[in-house]
């Protein structure tokens, strides 16, 4: 069947739709429930939930399913277009410094059980500049994109980081009744002063931190409040030059 012009631009629109913005406000967005959070007591940029019941069932699960993380542009981003493996790149480096730091104390599997917990995470807010072409952009067939170095210059140049968030929950991998939920701002994470990643280090050193704090507040929420760590306040560093 051949397509008209105005069908196929009638798809194309469709494709590159911006999905909703995450926001508290709006409960038709990514977390399943945004009624729990507050502000975090260790940082107050970020919030949490914690389910009153954690505390008491959160020792049964040894074992966590890490779910592909979900990216979100901006509806006010002027530019919405980004390559499918750049969009992979920036899930796979969020999603293995989740798993690299949850790995120590969890079994990682991929299938829901009867003492699996489920996570999932969002980044959100991610405004896009415009790329200056070059031939050097073109992404080749059949590349492999996790850990493709000459992809990250590209990625890295055309996001605007200023206004990122990162939204994620923990719940049950079988009744997907809400363990725990956060949120953290890009400014809480640290890094540069003005608050915009530059390189692919530390794109996925901001990542690294959101694994470290997922790890504490995780392990937090098994114990009273009185003995939580102070999560919120670990934060990337650039290393020294």
């Amino acid at each position: 069947m051949k397509m008209t012009s105005s069908a196929i631009a009638l798809i194309v629109s469709l494709l590159l739709a911006s999905p909703a913005v995450l926001s508290q406000e709006d409960e038709e967005t990514f977390l399943s429930d945004y009624s729990g959070l507050k502000a975090a007591a260790d940082n107050p940029s970020d919030e949490i939930y914690v389910a009153p019941d954690a505390l008491t069932r959160i020792g049964q699960f040894k074992a966590i399913m890490v779910d592909q993380p979900e990216l979100f542009i901006h509806p006010e981003s002027k530019y919405t277009g980004m390559k499918p493996d750049d969009m992979k790149a920036i899930a796979d480096a969020l999603r293995a410094a989740m798993t690299m730091e949850l790995e120590s104390g969890y079994q990682i599997v991929d299938a829901p059980g009867p003492n699996v917990l489920y996570v999932r995470v969002a980044v959100g807010d991610l405004m896009l500049k415009k790329h200056k072409r070059s031939i050097f952009s073109y992404t080749p067939v059949g590349i492999v994109v996790h850990g493709a170095a000459g992809l990250t210059k590209e990625i890295t140049e055309k996001i605007d980081l200023k206004g990122m968030k990162i939204e994620g929950e923990v719940l049950d991998s079988r009744s997907l009744g809400q363990f725990a939920a956060f949120t953290m701002s890009r400014g809480s994470l640290g890094g540069k002063a003005e608050g915009e990643a530059t390189s692919w280090n530390e794109l996925t050193g901001l990542f690294g931190v959101v694994g470290k704090r997922l790890r504490c507040r995780l392990d937090n929420s098994g114990k009273p409040e009185s003995e939580w760590a102070p999560c919120g306040t670990i934060v990337y560093s650039p290393p020294a030059k």
